[in-house]
């Protein structure tokens, strides 16, 4: 029997882990933390935008739309077989603007997507108070296909799924040489440690020698309490000097808030950026001026340098060696997809699914 050795088991490795485990390969998943989802997972606040995404076309934009596609299957069976709790939100997202030229933007999108089978909806000032009377906005674009999922919630159900159906789970065990590693195939799926594990593989190739393939980026986001602020659909704002804030509720009152614009890395949000998260959130609706802080925390998510992101595919001169990490800002959204390509070239050498674009 094939063995696999997955490196990492963030949202990346553990959908893979899941996913392969319906397969009859012998699979193993090696993590150097003490359990799942402890990178870049544990700082993202899985929304899952990819239908109301700025961007309208493309070979990223299918990997998106193809994920997100797959995401409401998914969750129904992982519920049936673990009979976990994950916090999934179908109410779509609403994405805020004050940009004179949203509108038309906008409804270009709408036009878009709707001959890829995503309907969006434009909402004018008059119609989005109708429901966000709290909001200050021109108007927004309502994406009721898009979602948002706890991200911790679905990587354990993810690897409670796949250790049901046979995968091995390594924990504390930290993987410093891949050939190390005595297994058929080799998946590496670990973020920012992916970079100690490839550069060796990679020094012989100029684009990569002597540099890093990803760099840090840090996220940061708070566990806030709102009362009365009465929110069911993610709400996705665009600020005028183009940086951006997620909002997604929990229930009972409670809201993740978190901003995709980068501050300088910190362990924890500094005082400062606690404030300007919520002075940016007040500035659109004046609720947040209410909000008890109830959590912060940061996480750095892996930029690659020369390649776009994702990294996925074979190493280059190591056919046993495959990669699928690099996800930036669109880890959680893009595990479904990744698995099946990942699955795909581990099974017949290529997929369907658009991924040399994204090789080293």
């Amino acid at each position: 029997m094939t063995t696999v050795t997955i490196i990492g088991c963030g949202a990346i490795g553990a959908m893979l882990a899941y996913e392969l485990s319906k397969t009859e390969l012998d699979v193993m998943v090696i993590e150097a933390s003490a359990k799942p989802a402890m990178g870049a997972t544990s700082a993202a606040l899985g929304v899952l935008m990819a239908a109301s995404s700025s961007r309208a076309r493309g070979v990223l934009v299918k990997l998106r739309l193809a994920s997100l596609s797959k995401y409401d299957r998914l969750i129904s069976e992982l519920t049936a077989q673990t009979h976990r709790d994950i916090l999934y939100n179908r109410n779509g997202i609403l994405n805020l603007y004050r940009s004179p030229d949203a509108e038309t933007k906008s409804r270009s999108l709408s036009e878009i997507r709707k001959r890829q089978g995503f309907d969006l909806q434009w909402l004018d000032r008059e119609q989005i108070a109708q429901d966000f009377s709290q909001w200050k906005t021109d108007g927004g674009l309502l994406s009721p296909c898009d979602r948002a999922v706890h991200p911790t919630q679905l990587v354990n159900a993810l690897v409670e799924a796949a250790t049901q159906n046979g995968v091995k789970f390594l924990w504390n065990t930290p993987v410093e040489n891949l050939e190390n590693i005595s297994s058929d195939r080799i998946i590496v799926t670990s973020g920012l440690s992916s970079n100690a594990l490839l550069s060796p593989l990679l020094k012989n190739h100029s684009k990569y020698a002597g540099q890093d393939l990803m760099q840090p980026v840090a996220g940061q986001a708070l566990l806030l309490h709102i009362p009365n602020l009465n929110l069911k659909n993610v709400v996705h704002i665009e600020n005028e000097d183009g940086s951006d804030l997620n909002i997604v509720p929990l229930g009972g009152d409670r809201y993740w808030l978190g901003a995709t614009l980068e501050f300088e890395p910190n362990k924890l949000p500094n005082e400062a950026n606690v404030s300007l998260l919520l002075e940016q959130a007040i500035a659109w609706c004046p609720t947040f001026a209410h909000a008890e802080v109830l959590e912060t925390w940061a996480g750095d998510r892996p930029r690659p340098l020369a390649n776009q992101s994702p990294i996925l595919g074979f190493v280059p001169d190591h056919p046993h060696i495959l990669v699928a990490t690099g996800h930036y800002r669109n880890g959680v959204l893009m595990a479904p997809v990744t698995a099946q390509i990942t699955k795909d070239l581990l099974l017949t050498g290529t997929s369907d699914l658009p991924w040399r674009p994204f090789t080293l």
